[in-house]
Order: C-alpha cells, then structure tokens, then sequence
C-alpha cells in the first residue's frame, strides 16, 4: 500500500489499530488468567508478579478497601497506552500508526479518565460526594476536571505525536540502520508516557475518593476542686 493509501485511510487505520490492541490485551488477559501459578516461578510468572505488585501498591495508595477496582482501573490505561505506544517501533506500514499518536484518541483516553474517576467516586462516596467532588471548596472545581483532561491528552498526544513523525521522517531521509536506533529509543518515550498517564490519573483519583477522616474532638479537662454556691471553683 503506497503512502498516498495509507494518508487517505489514517483515520480507518487507527481506529484499527486501537480495536486491534484492545482485543489483544483481552485475549492476553483471558489466557494469563487461566494459567495455573508454579511454586517455583519461572520467568515470566516473575515479571507478571512484579508488574501486578506495583498496580496493587498503586491501587493501596489510593484507596485501601478498593484494590480490586482501582488496580484494574489503573492497569486497563497503562496496558492499552503502553501496547498502542510499541505499535510505533513495528516496521508494517499500516500496523506502524500508533493510535496514541492522534489527538482524538489521546482526548477520548483523558476523557475515559476523568469520566471513570467520577463513576468510581460516585461508587465510593454517593452522588452527594461526587458533587462536593466538583464545586468544593471552589465552585469552578469543575474547571479543574476540564483542564485535566486537556493536559493528560495534549501529554500523550504531543510526545507519542512526535516521536511518530521524527521517526516517519527518518525512514524517509535514511531507510536503513538510522531507523532501528530511533525505534530502539522509542521504547522510552512509549514506557514512560503510559507511566505518566497512569500516575496522574492515579494521583486525581487518590484525591476525589480518599477516605475523609472525621475530625477528633478534643475532650475537656477535668477541674479539680469544688464548686461553691456562687458558682465558683474552691481548690
């Protein structure tokens, strides 16, 4: 498929290549589930351990009596970025057009990110926290949540955006050797975005749903002494 093909499909192509990652990480996700755990870890076990250990670390930080949703939540946007990232370092013209490196997709994940955050708060706190969630103690908190999402997609949009065009100009420029060494470099901006996406969205959930802790009273003094029929003390 020549490149004029492929300009005139991009919008195809993406949403493609994003249904393409979800059901990849959807059959993955099915067949570790049903993997039976060695006691002797091998390898890969390790790696998975390791990886689910620090979702859960994140998910505790969070929330500690919402592990299992949060953990979940956090993964779902780390996996899908990070694998829609790696699409980029794949030498296929078509399957090369990460779809993180569009602004539409980078908007729609910011707003599945603040959307989500506001279910999960609504599970966690009721409708009633949620608004407090939105207009305290400034009322134009809401401005906040906007701005939020802007910022998480013009994030990923800009770096992953960018990383695909230098590389495309590259390939063109020099087709050979120079190509693999930015692919190679690639895996850092692809790692670290999807980090960054997953931390943010992290720390703005850990706000809207923590666990407010109810103020102590402080409880008063005994006086010694006896009080006299004017009302006073008498040591």
């Amino acid at each position: 498929m020549s490149e004029g093909a492929i300009a005139e499909f991009t919008p195809y192509i993406v949403i493609a290549n994003a249904v393409m990652v979800s059901l990849l990480l959807i059959v993955g996700a099915t067949i570790a589930a049903r993997q039976k755990l060695t006691p002797v870890p091998g390898p890969v076990q390790n790696a998975a351990e390791a990886v689910m250990e620090w979702f859960i670390k994140q998910a505790k930080n969070v929330r500690p009596d919402a592990v299992k949703t949060v953990t979940a939540f956090l993964a779902t946007f780390f996996l899908f970025i990070f694998s829609s990232n790696l699409l980029g370092l794949i030498p296929v013209p078509v399957i090369r057009i990460p779809p993180t490196s569009f602004y539409s997709v980078t908007l729609a994940l910011s707003l599945c990110s603040v959307f989500g955050i506001l279910i999960l708060t609504t599970v966690f706190k009721g409708v009633k926290g949620t608004l407090k969630h939105l207009v305290w103690p400034n009322p134009l908190q809401i401005i906040s949540e906007i701005s939020h999402a802007l910022s998480l997609s013009l994030r990923l949009f800009g770096n992953i955006g960018g990383e695909f065009i230098v590389a495309s100009l590259v390939m063109v420029a020099a087709p050979y050797g120079i190509p693999l060494i930015v692919h190679i470099l690639g895996l850092i901006p692809a790692f670290l975005q999807a980090l960054v996406f997953t931390l943010l969205t992290a720390s703005a959930l850990g706000i809207a749903i923590a666990i407010e802790e109810e103020p102590v009273k402080e409880k008063a003094e005994p006086t010694t002494g006896t009080i006299d029929e004017q009302g006073g003390v008498q040591a």
